[in-house]
């Protein structure tokens, strides 16, 4: 089992399913076991959500849709509102924990999600908003603004909203990604990625603008997707060119997943188109 394997385990709602009756397809013996272990992996293909057919768009909301009512994305939301993971840049020092954990961080947390979403409908993954062609939130998910209960102390509530800026702003928010993208060292490419990635939050406005609410928006992981084909992009031609962490900070909590072993996207069994 690999390490992102076992985090799946941190969820407590996946407790309910290991303890239920086992009557569906699957493996029930040994034999089976060896079986699947002969069998190639299932690739999952991330594709821009313009590709993506009217089916493909319904599957994924309503994926969304039963995660949410099952309370797993509150929990989800939870989890990335807690700061105390460190997964954003929050000083000015040049070697903030945060920033260098954005990217690994995400890449795990979005797995996370695209598994869960993928209990639901098996050929789901979540798609990438390229919005650098694409200066509009996705019309078709315009109307897809979900209530979503966060679970806690406060038991708070979220109605996803949006107020999106202009296309301008949203294309000069964007222009300096060809620059970014030109960085020969991870804290530049990172710094200047998330920076792009911290306006287009601020773009969509309202739920996705504020760090306790954003990951209640679905548009959330879209944005996400595209950061992370970003990082996927950049890294080939620069291989040396990792997170600088270490010890515990290389944990990727709340998971049992190191940082080393985000860094090829092949080990998470996706890719992009």
């Amino acid at each position: 089992m690999t390490e992102h394997q076992l985090a799946t385990l941190a969820h407590p709602d996946l407790l309910a399913h290991a303890t239920a009756v086992h009557d569906g397809p699957g493996p029930r013996t040994f034999a089976d076991l060896a079986a699947l272990r002969s069998t190639a992996p299932v690739q999952k293909v991330r594709r821009n959500e313009k590709d993506l057919t009217a089916t493909e768009r319904a599957r994924l909301v309503d994926a969304f849709t039963v995660i949410n009512q099952s309370g797993v994305l509150g929990r989800f939301v939870a989890i990335h509102a807690d700061m105390h993971h460190h997964q954003h840049r929050m000083t000015t020092a040049p070697g903030d924990l945060g920033a260098q954990r954005f990217l690994p961080w995400h890449r795990v947390f979005l797995d996370q999600v695209e598994n869960a979403l993928r209990r639901i409908h098996a050929e789901v993954t979540i798609p990438y908003w390229d919005w650098t062609t694409d200066q509009q939130v996705p019309t078709w998910l315009a109307t897809v603004l979900p209530t979503v209960i966060v679970p806690g102390p406060t038991g708070q509530v979220i109605r996803v909203t949006r107020s999106p800026g202009s296309q301008q702003l949203l294309q000069q928010i964007t222009s300096p990604l060809d620059t970014v993208m030109g960085a020969g060292d991870f804290t530049t490419f990172v710094d200047g990625l998330e920076s792009i990635h911290d306006d287009v939050h601020v773009w969509v406005g309202a739920t996705m603008s504020d760090l306790m609410t954003a990951a209640a928006d679905p548009l959330f992981f879209l944005h996400h997707a595209n950061i992370d084909r970003l990082w996927w992009t950049w890294h080939p031609t620069h291989q040396d060119q990792n997170p600088s962490l270490s010890g515990d900070d290389a944990v990727l909590d709340p998971w049992r997943v190191t940082e080393p072993t985000t860094r090829d996207i092949a080990d998470f069994g996706y890719s992009y188109r």
